[in-house]
């Protein structure tokens, strides 16, 4: 039986039931071994893991009232409102729903802490077009301390060939971001959220954007 490279849990699990085609078929191409990563270079620095695994996903689907809790770490104040949607309406799927509006930010109490700067809605987490996943052995540190050198994890990556293969599978990885690094972060960049009149809690999965764009994933016909 063939070891898997992304450990086999129920996050992974999650990814290739709730996430768009392009994420599911970087998991899957990484996880057959059929990609052109160095693992030989990966095997070399300890990537292996005691069953197997070099990989495993850390975050997949979000909901709304999860993001709002993301979205508060680091931050004191922040301040938003629920508008509860009891009747249909032409931006909703179902009904009850709940929309958040974000009044106030508040503060940074803890720079350290933050771990987005996006609502509820704005996240593609909540679209299922976004997944963290991380080298076990690595975590999502800035730099590696290597046996034959110190790299930075952007460049670990391409050594190694991840950034590529995500690349490939048309994600954006969000370890190349200058202004807030999120190493484990990988997101659709074919696929766009919808715009705000359509952020209920109840729409927020891959299966709505597919119904509202007709299952054309083309971003010119994406409303911007």
């Amino acid at each position: 039986m063939t070891m898997p490279i992304i450990r086999d849990d129920e996050m992974y699990a999650s990814a290739l039931a709730e996430c768009s085609e392009n994420i599911k078929q970087f998991l899957a191409l990484l996880n057959r071994k059929t990609s052109d990563i160095d693992w030989d270079r990966l095997e070399y620095d300890g990537c292996v893991q005691p069953d197997g695994s070099l990989f495993c996903v850390l975050s997949t689907m979000r909901t709304a009232e999860e993001q709002i809790e993301c979205f508060k770490m680091g931050r004191k104040g922040v301040e938003y409102n629920q508008r509860i949607l009891s009747t249909p309406n032409p931006f909703c799927s179902q009904t009850p729903a709940i929309q958040y509006e974000l009044i106030s930010c508040g503060t940074i109490e803890d720079e350290d802490e933050l771990a987005t700067y996006a609502w509820a809605g704005q996240s593609y987490h909540n679209w299922g077009l976004a997944i963290d996943l991380i080298l076990i052995k690595f975590g999502d540190p800035l730099y590696l301390e290597l046996q034959d050198k110190t790299i930075s994890i952007q460049d670990y990556y391409a050594l190694t060939g991840l950034s590529q293969l995500a690349s490939a599978c048309s994600l954006q990885w969000g370890g190349t971001w200058t202004d807030f690094p999120d190493i484990p972060h990988f997101q659709d960049t074919v696929c766009k959220i919808p715009p705000k009149a359509y952020h209920y809690d109840k729409n927020m999965n891959f299966s709505f954007i597919q119904s509202l764009y007709n299952c054309t994933l083309s971003t010119d016909k994406i409303e911007k």
